[in-house]
């Protein structure tokens, strides 16, 4: 593995943090580019503040990239807002992130001549076909963040046949972890589950619990990012998931294990218009051609969710936090 000297946007985000961690066990140098509007420099861990060059920026500010592209190997792109929720609370700005700066990085690239990107796009895209979802589907994004990450994988393949760049999209199915706590009520419904738990708090699923997601642990879902960086392959998109789906319900008797007591839980009607019943990666793809497949299961993720939170409990993090889960009773009537 030759060390790379590597941009990465988004960096201070949740898969930034853990992707960047194994990007440095490699050798690679790696200065990150983030506004650092969800969470804030708090949560960039320790070992990494001194290893890392943090910048404070925007994506949509064309000169920052400009300099930031000089001299470097290849790019990885996670600058954008990782929720449905956060497009809904602000179309326009979010929208505007998620093209603008998308372009703003493939056209830096091309004028620095910087040959590589690794980029975030969505299992959001699949919404609406049957599961498992397949990279071969036919594609008709329901919401602005599922067409904006569209968007990006088009002229992400514009670039790659125009000028030569290569381009692999990655679209992560669940993502969820042990260091969740930056996105707040924006969290995995696995970690809001488990802080309500441990708060005494009841924990509310949106409709029966019988929806499925296809959880991928954070660690994980970095890896993916690192070996589509190291994989010598051309443009293509692949999901990151694990080819396993799981119930809310099952979570929450997974999460009742750890805790050893059986779960009260608020069933209430899904206060969103738009909502996907099951998500399901087929990761044939990512295992034959990207050669990724993941390693942590998710009952041994939950237990990991959980044993942090009792961690942060501990140290008084939690009034901002027991009550993320009920961030969905601020957005508008769908």
């Amino acid at each position: 593995m030759t060390p790379k000297n590597l941009l990465v946007t988004g960096g201070a985000g949740f898969i930034g943090r853990n992707m960047i961690r194994g990007l440095l066990d490699d050798g690679h140098t790696v200065t990150s580019v983030d506004n650092f509007k969800i969470g804030g420099r708090r949560h960039i861990p320790g070992d990494l503040r001194d290893h890392v060059e943090w910048l404070e920026g925007d994506t949509r500010d064309l000169p920052l990239l400009t300099e930031l592209m000089k001299g470097r190997d290849a790019v990885v792109h996670l600058a954008a807002p990782s929720s449905f929720l956060m497009y809904e609370e602000d179309p326009v700005d979010g929208a505007s992130v998620t093209v603008h700066g998308f372009l703003n990085v493939l056209e830096t690239m091309r004028r620095a001549d910087v040959g590589k990107l690794v980029y975030a796009s969505t299992s959001a895209v699949y919404e609406g076909n049957p599961v498992p979802y397949s990279e071969t589907m036919g594609l008709r994004p329901p919401d602005l963040k599922a067409l904006s990450k569209k968007w990006n994988e088009e002229v992400a393949r514009q670039y790659a046949e125009r000028y030569g760049l290569v381009a692999l999209g990655l679209r992560p199915f669940s993502v969820y972890g042990h260091d969740e706590f930056s996105k707040g009520g924006y969290a995995n419904v696995i970690s809001l589950f488990a802080w309500a738990v441990l708060n005494g708090v009841t924990p509310v699923v949106w409709g029966d619990g019988s929806q499925t997601r296809d959880f991928i642990y954070v660690e994980d879902a970095g890896r993916a990012f690192r070996t589509a960086l190291e994989a010598d392959l051309p443009t293509h998109e692949f999901n990151v998931g694990t080819g396993i789906e799981t119930s809310f319900n099952d979570i929450l008797a997974m999460i009742g294990e750890e805790v050893g007591s059986l779960l009260e839980r608020e069933y209430v009607d899904v206060p969103i218009a738009i909502y996907a019943q099951r998500l399901w990666a087929d990761v044939d793809r990512a295992s034959r051609v990207l050669g990724f497949r993941h390693e942590i299961d998710v009952r041994e993720g939950v237990r990991r969710v959980v044993a942090a939170a009792r961690r942060a409990q501990e140290s008084g993090q939690w009034p901002a936090l027991k009550d993320a889960q009920m961030y969905f009773e601020s957005l508008p009537a769908s």
